[in-house]
């Protein structure tokens, strides 16, 4: 955790983090008509739950046609940090 700074292109904050990034994943032929999400949480890095899948967002909000996916991490001091995956499609 401590040593990603360099190594990955977003670097996290010790005590906070709030960050947003984009995956690969882009068809403009697609609209953004629906718009859904998916979510896990992990606590103290031992214990996880949720589904932050792009499967599980786009069944969230019926999408079919998936135009792209941003994911969203947020960290509390590394005790809780959650994963949100938006996807925007139809």
């Amino acid at each position: 955790m401590l040593l990603t700074g360099c190594a990955t292109p977003y670097s996290s904050g010790i005590a906070f983090s709030d960050m947003s990034a984009p995956n690969g994943v882009t068809d403009n032929a697609a609209n953004c008509s629906k718009i859904g999400t998916s979510s896990m949480v992990n606590y103290l890095g031992f214990v996880a739950t949720g589904d932050a899948s792009v499967t599980a967002a786009k069944k969230n909000a019926g999408i079919s046609k998936v135009s792209n996916v941003d994911y969203d991490f947020d960290s509390i001091l590394g005790i809780i940090n959650t994963t949100t995956t938006t996807v925007c499609g139809n």
